[in-house]
């Protein structure tokens, strides 16, 4: 009698142990299948950095306020249209220059002033550079700066150049800010 008493209450421990584990199990696999925040990393010693997307669109304007603007301009409707669609192209291509770069490691970049930019952008040197560290803090600098700015960015390489001393950074005049220009001008 006492035999089968340990047998049953082996019996009985063994499910109770198998249902723990089969608990365990299940709430790990689910724990595993969460979508994990998608992690960007940028430079050498990949640092942690938001996507480039989130950076130029939390200090560029939205669609709906340069159409808003345009409106108030003398421009006809393919005018404005054509001026929405460049500013849509810039901004897509900056993007896409910066996400390559994340992929393959680019921690600096330049920025190519078009004939157009010129006029504007008075806070870069032509033989620009910005870092990184300086998109993710500070992406009001990356182009496109006004209405048919024709600026772009481009990686920029150590090998592109035999003097070091020809990189010029790009700095903050007022402190912690740049003299990047008011969107709401027309190039």
């Amino acid at each position: 009698m006492l035999s089968v008493i340990i047998v049953i209450a082996i019996i009985v421990l063994s499910l109770i142990l198998a249902a723990i584990g089969a608990y365990v199990v299940v709430h790990n696999s689910d724990e595993k299948e969460e979508a994990k925040p998608i992690i960007d990393v940028s430079g050498q010693y990949s640092a942690v950095v938001r996507p480039a997307k989130e950076c130029l669109t939390a200090v560029k304007p939205s669609e709906a306020s340069l159409r808003s603007w345009l409106e108030t301009q003398d421009l006809t409707p393919e005018a404005r249209e054509e001026l929405i669609r460049q500013w849509n192209e810039s901004m897509e291509e900056t993007i896409r220059t910066i996400n390559e770069g994340d992929a393959n490691g680019t921690a600096t970049y330049r920025i190519e002033i078009g004939p157009k930019g010129k006029n504007y952008c008075k806070f870069v040197d032509e033989d620009n550079f910005i870092t990184r560290e300086q998109i993710r803090h500070h992406a009001e600098i990356l182009p496109p700066y006004v209405l048919g700015c024709d600026c772009r960015l481009m990686p920029r390489h150590p090998w592109e150049t035999q003097n070091k001393a020809d990189w010029k950074a790009v700095i903050p005049t007022h402190g912690n800010s740049y003299d990047v220009p008011d969107w709401r001008q027309l190039a």
